[in-house]
């Protein structure tokens, strides 16, 4: 069979569609979203317990249906099913804009995560796997920084529009903004597989002339394993322990690290600047490590992704010591290892699981993701109102992050781990 380029691969076009609609979704959903807190809590009184409980609401609910999300996705049309949740995204920020009470908040957020589940990572992922091969670390670095880049834009489109014109006002915008960062996209530019082009995997068209026993559409993933042969590899539960350390620290951290900071007696201007540069050691170590695993031993970036985890969690443990001097070096080391780690899962998720059941593999992983999150959130602040101090927690990072690294030393290549081996 002979392979030729044909110009431009589409596969950018589509990851373009993917960042522009993963950097409203998330940015908006779970960084934006909070400023709207303050004045709901005012207008229903409601406690702090109370307005923050649809965020844990959201995340509950994206963990127990990602593994239905991504059996959909292997099933049926990826564009029509991430179309249909962005719709539910539009719809629900059309309803949050008319809600009088607090069980329509509620009600708000379980379209969010409706619209979540089939329209964000899960879905990107799937697509993204489909559609990159060699580059595909690139591409997943690419479209992760769209969580860190989000952050930074809507907060502050919608502050004003909020503090000038109301709340209910914003939630229209919003509304207004995913039908052009999601739903337009993704009716125009998404694809369900490169074949639907006449291409396979990185844009490579098969010479017509010359007939291969190979279906197209198994030519990317030549080994697939299904969901029952992966749950009996070692491999997949050493996997999901990495992953789920590393999200256990990642969102207990961005939930508590601010906290720990007034702990410290730090400046308010201190924190704000500290986040900023956390905020973008996190964007470039996204991009970073994603053309590093495509260049090199993707469990060796792995594995220098967990250690600068590691080292990240020490200085926070000690920061204490010498906050002016190690508060800067922690932001760096941490974000850029934090952002690592986040995309060679998704990375590794891929190279080892691409295939027919890619889809149901990577739910449950991404179930594990959220549920490990949510309790690192939860925990470390639990931890704090026990001891009265956050340093048993950050040792306890420490020492799982240790584990982690270790773990990834055991993990065979991915080419190597065939069914029943030991890693």
């Amino acid at each position: 069979m002979t392979e030729q380029r044909t110009g431009i691969f589409y596969g950018w076009f589509l990851l373009a569609a993917l960042l522009v609609a993963y950097t409203a979704t998330n940015g908006i959903i779970v960084n934006t979203m909070p400023l709207f807190f303050p004045i709901l809590q005012e207008e229903m009184g409601l406690t702090a317990q109370q307005i923050t409980t649809p965020s844990a609401l959201l995340f509950l609910l994206i963990a127990v249906s990602s593994v239905a999300s991504g059996a959909m996705l292997e099933r049926y049309s990826p564009k029509i099913i991430m179309l249909g949740g962005s719709v539910v995204l539009v719809a629900a920020f059309i309803v949050f804009g008319q809600i009088s009470s607090y069980g329509q908040f509620l009600g708000v957020y379980v379209l969010f995560a409706l619209g979540l589940t089939t329209a964000g990572i899960v879905a990107s992922m799937f697509l993204i796997t489909r559609w990159f091969g060699r580059y595909r670390g690139r591409a997943v670095g690419i479209l992760l920084t769209g969580s860190s880049l989000g952050a930074v834009i809507f907060p502050q489109i919608v502050g004003p529009v909020i503090r000038s014109s109301g709340w209910r006002t914003a939630a229209l915008v919003l509304a207004g903004i995913m039908v052009v960062t999601v739903v337009l996209p993704f009716v125009f530019v998404l694809k369900d597989r490169p074949e639907d082009i006449g291409t396979t995997q990185d844009g490579i068209r098969k010479d017509a002339n010359q007939a291969s026993e190979v279906p197209i559409s198994h030519i990317a993933f030549p080994e697939s394993m299904t969901v029952a042969q992966a749950l009996r590899t070692p491999v997949f539960y050493l996997l999901c322990f990495v992953t789920a350390v590393m999200w256990f620290c990642i969102v207990g951290v961005t939930q508590n690290q601010t906290l720990y900071f007034k702990d410290l007696h730090l400046d308010v201007d201190v924190s704000k600047n500290i986040l900023s540069v956390f905020g973008a050691s996190a964007m470039v170590g996204k991009l970073l490590f994603g053309f590093l695993s495509d260049r090199f031993d993707k469990k060796m970036i792995m594995l220098i992704a967990t250690i600068n985890l590691t080292i990240g969690s020490l200085l926070l443990r000690f920061l204490e010591l010498n906050p002016e001097g190690l508060i800067f070096p922690y932001a760096v080391i941490y974000g850029l290892g934090f952002s690592g780690a986040f995309t060679m899962i998704q990375v590794m998720v891929a190279e080892y699981y691409a295939g027919a059941s890619y889809g149901k593999i990577l739910g449950i992983v991404t179930m594990v993701d959220t549920l490990a999150g949510s309790a690192g959130a939860i925990g470390l602040g639990s931890i704090r109102t026990a001891a009265g101090s956050y340093i048993p927690a950050f040792t306890l990072m420490v020492v799982l992050c240790v584990i982690a690294s270790v773990v990834v030393v055991a993990l065979k290549k991915p080419s190597q781990a065939a069914v029943g081996t030991v890693a």
